[in-house]
């Protein structure tokens, strides 16, 4: 029975229960969209910023730049450029961020500014960092990005959003221990959103006739707020869902690459999308193929997905606890080999005893 907020029954609205995988994605969405993951996304750049300004305070005081100056490479190399470029993209990352609390309160939501520092750092040269500082700037650099990419990737731009099934089953995989217990969710048949229109509430929903698309989240403070085409699986993902089944679909390996290698087999399946022949029977390769392939998008109408705070869905953990388990280990998209230049002449410093640790 659908209810209001008070718990009394509507009547007139149809019921529609969430699936498994669906309240999965719901939990995604209200997390990776929330202001405790917002506020922890602003204490990771803070901490990045201030492993930075031990960094580079030891560099000035050892005097590095008198060695990295170069009649090639000019001051490319040194502190004081990568001081003067990229240290600034780092604080306007953090005020970003700032400014981003700050507009939720009006319900106004958008991309993190990750990928415009991300950008300043890939073009300025790190050579005056040690090669262990480099590494730990890195390192923890990639974390900050990681952790706002789940914002960026639900956000989108210009309300065009771009979560995918893949996407959401790879992302409960790594994740999903951090909620033993689903939230109780409702879906709100009386409140209807529809796709390239703003959405009447704040918050997640789900297409109202395909039960394969990908949940989204949708915002009243602002423009790019609106709701999107529906994500979901074309002929060939509907195929592939309906050949090794929801539970196994991404997950099990073998299975995905026996449909991947009949499908070519049967020409139903032509296009390799850049990767090589054979690999199409590869369990490393095959789903990646799959997954580039599997997609479609079409405008929809939506119902709102409420949260019910403090509340769990003990349904769901029966559920999941009766599911058998994978026995495959799940792989990462495979990512292609990129080729390297020769690195350049790296300034190895000796860390004097009393040099203060940097907090990346």
């Amino acid at each position: 029975m659908t209810t209001d907020l008070f718990g009394k029954p509507l009547a007139g609205y149809p019921q529609y229960t969430l699936s498994l995988h669906q309240k999965r994605q719901a939990t995604l969405l209200y997390h990776w969209m929330s202001m405790p993951y917002l506020q922890e996304l602003l204490d990771m750049v803070n901490r990045l910023i201030a492993g930075v300004d031990v960094v580079v305070d030891e560099a000035n005081q050892q005097g590095r730049d008198r060695l990295m100056v170069s009649e090639r490479w000019g001051v490319r190399d040194t502190t004081a450029n990568w001081s003067t470029h990229v240290y600034p993209s780092l604080e306007a990352f953090r005020q970003a961020v700032v400014g981003d609390i700050a507009a939720r309160v009006n319900e106004d939501y958008g991309i993190t500014g990750a990928y415009q520092c991300a950008r300043m750092i890939s073009e300025h040269s790190s050579m005056w960092m040690t090669v262990e500082e480099e590494e730990r700037f890195k390192a923890e650099f990639d974390k900050v990005q990681a952790h706002a990419r789940r914002i960026d990737s639900v956000c989108g731009s210009g309300g065009q959003k771009r979560m995918k099934d893949r996407m959401m089953f790879d992302a409960w995989q790594k994740y999903g221990y951090l909620y033993p217990r689903l939230p109780l969710f409702r879906v709100r048949t009386d409140v209807e959103g529809e796709s390239g229109k703003m959405p009447p509430r704040t918050g997640v929903y789900v297409a109202q006739d395909d039960p394969n698309a990908t949940l989204q989240f949708g915002w009243t403070g602002n423009s790019d707020g609106r709701l999107g085409e529906s994500i979901t699986f074309n002929a060939l993902g509907l195929k592939a869902l309906a050949a090794v089944g929801r539970g196994a679909l991404w997950g099990d390996e073998a299975k995905i690459t026996r449909f991947v290698s009949e499908a070519f087999k049967r020409g139903e399946m032509t296009d390799r999308d850049g990767f090589d022949p054979g690999h199409e029977n590869d369990p490393h390769w095959a789903p990646a193929i799959l997954g580039g392939q599997s997609y479609t998008q079409r405008p929809c109408k939506w119902y709102f997905v409420e949260m019910i705070d403090g509340e769990y869905d003990d349904e769901a953990e029966t559920v999941e606890s009766s599911a058998p388990a994978s026995t495959h280990r799940l792989n990462p998209p495979p990512q292609r080999p990129r080729r390297h230049p020769l690195p350049r002449r790296r300034l190895v410093v000796h860390p004097r005893q009393t040099r203060q640790p940097a907090v990346f």
